[in-house]
C-alpha cells in the first residue's frame, strides 16, 4: 500500500473532474466531513480512508489501498450522483428510470476509464 498524500487526493481529484466535467459541489470533503456527505479522511498513520458519518454513526468507512481504488470510490459515488441528476432532467415516463440512470453512469466510470 503506497503512501498517499492530500495534494496527490486533491489534484487528482480535479484532474479526473473535469473530464466528466463533475463540479465541486459534488465532490467529497477533504478531511472535514460534513453530516452525511462522503469525507477522505487521512489518519495519523498514513491510512486513508472514503467514509461518511450521519447523525453520530458510521455509513459507510473503506480503506483506500493507493490512489486509483481511492479515486475508483470516489468517481463511482460522483458518476452515480451525475447520472441521477441527468436521468431527472431527461426522464422517458415509457421505460424505468434505472436504464437511463445506469447507463449514463456507466459511460461517465468508462470515460474515467480512458484516462
Amino acid at each position: 500500500m503506497s503512501q498517499i498524500t492530500k495534494p496527490q487526493v486533491e489534484s487528482e481529484l480535479h484532474r479526473l473532474a473535469e473530464f466528466i466535467e463533475a463540479q465541486p459541489n459534488q465532490f467529497p470533503t477533504i478531511d472535514n466531513s460534513k453530516e452525511a456527505w462522503p469525507n477522505i479522511s487521512f489518519s495519523s498513520n498514513s491510512t486513508v480512508y472514503y467514509e461518511a458519518h450521519g447523525r453520530g454513526e458510521e455509513i459507510f468507512s473503506f480503506l483506500a489501498f493507493d490512489l486509483e481504488h481511492l479515486m475508483f470510490m470516489v468517481f463511482k459515488d460522483i458518476t452515480f450522483l451525475m447520472a441521477t441528476e441527468y436521468e431527472r432532467r431527461n426522464r422517458n415516463s415509457n421505460e424505468d428510470f434505472r436504464r437511463q440512470l445506469f447507463s449514463k453512469q456507466i459511460e461517465l466510470m468508462r470515460t474515467l476509464d480512458a484516462e
